[in-house]
């Protein structure tokens, strides 16, 4: 009996410390080299209009560090291709911007005969604060041979995809973690 008593008082105080970790929260962790703090938000899929196929996917996930806190690196993903990715360009609202991906960040990862490539891109933090906000969002993945996949960050009825639910908490932590900057959503 003292056996189940103590079993149920353990996973009684497992399950009271246990935090529910939403899919889209940021990790961050602290560095015990340097206590910088780095926050990562997993890659998740938008809407690719010009390649309507399952495997013709675009993911994007992202970066920040406090070692750089004015900036978060995008990780994009660029599925079923084997290419070097050049730039990505975002459409807020008609505004078009291009930020260039350096060449050497580039990798190209298979599994069987399916191939794809992952790249970064270095945004400045503001400008996924004007990126978040907006409902009109538009975007481009150009590869070096010139081939590019286009869509949009909300459907059509208006519906975020998830990289948009992911880069607003990975702001919210940027926020928590520079309590002086203020620049909330």
């Amino acid at each position: 009996m003292k056996k189940i008593a103590l079993f149920s008082a353990c996973l009684f105080m497992a399950i009271s410390n246990a935090q529910a970790k939403n899919k889209y929260e940021p990790d961050c962790k602290v560095s015990g080299f340097d206590n910088q703090t780095t926050c990562f938000i997993k890659p998740y899929g938008v809407w690719v209009d010009n390649k309507r196929t399952t495997l013709s996917f675009v993911s994007f996930g992202g970066t920040w560090t406090s070692a750089a806190p004015d900036s978060i690196g995008l990780a994009v993903f660029y599925g079923d291709a084997s290419t070097n990715i050049k730039s990505v360009s975002f459409n807020i609202d008609g505004d078009i911007s291009e930020f260039k991906v350096d060449i050497l960040s580039n990798k190209v990862s298979r599994q069987g005969n399916l191939a794809n490539t992952t790249a970064l891109v270095v945004v400045p933090v503001d400008y996924v604060r004007q990126l978040v906000k907006s409902k009109n969002i538009k975007y481009r993945v150009s590869t070096i041979t010139d081939g590019y996949r286009e869509g949009f960050f909300y459907s059509e009825k208006g519906v975020a995809s998830e990289p948009i639910t992911t880069l607003k908490a990975l702001l919210e932590k940027v926020d928590a973690k520079q309590p002086n900057k203020g620049n909330a959503l």
